[in-house]
């Protein structure tokens, strides 16, 4: 609304783009953040942490590649169909999040699921309607949960100072390693 007032008011075209749970290379986990559970699984998997699953892992998630992100945003940026609208970017697709560390363990199969509460606030979730998208930008994702985690494990597995330190110096504290 905001930005149709304001911009619309000047005749400036717009588009407004809603991302759903965008995870890809090269993001990395932040402390304090219950944001980008792949980022967060991966890198505590590689480092032989536990994943928690709060809840039970049952929330979902629309997860949508970093490529995908990209590509419908340049779309939604130059289709003459998205002046003035909004349009949400995603799968369309519920992923749980215990699926995301069935998909994390396959490429790491020493990696241990940890039962943990479900945090206050936590959100059960949910996923784009994306029937619009697909309309007006004349395009779907390509790629698949399966496929945008294996691409990010390997990532990571190339990109290893890509783990966080904090983290590391947490898996040190827990062995009683001298930092």
């Amino acid at each position: 609304m905001q930005t149709a007032l304001t911009l619309g008011a000047v005749g400036t075209s717009y588009t407004v783009v809603r991302y759903f749970s965008v995870y890809g290379e090269p993001q990395t986990v932040k402390p304090g953040s219950h944001s980008w559970v792949v980022a967060w699984f991966a890198a505590r998997a590689a480092l032989g942490l536990p994943l928690h699953l709060n809840g039970g892992g049952h929330q979902v998630r629309d997860l949508i590649h970093v490529d995908d992100v990209a590509e419908a945003t340049i779309r939604a940026m130059v289709s003459a169909q998205t002046h003035t609208e909004t349009v949400n970017i995603g799968t369309g697709v519920a992923t749980s999040i215990r699926k995301v560390a069935e998909l994390i363990r396959d490429h790491h199969p020493n990696a241990q699921f940890m039962e943990t509460p479900m945090p206050p606030g936590d959100p059960l979730g949910g996923y784009a309607a994306t029937r619009r998208m697909q309309a007006m930008l004349g395009w779907a994702p390509k790629v698949t949960v399966a496929d945008g985690i294996r691409r990010y494990v390997e990532w990571l597995r190339k990109t290893p100072e890509a783990i966080p330190e904090w983290l590391d110096e947490r898996v040190a504290q827990v062995a009683g390693a001298p930092r």
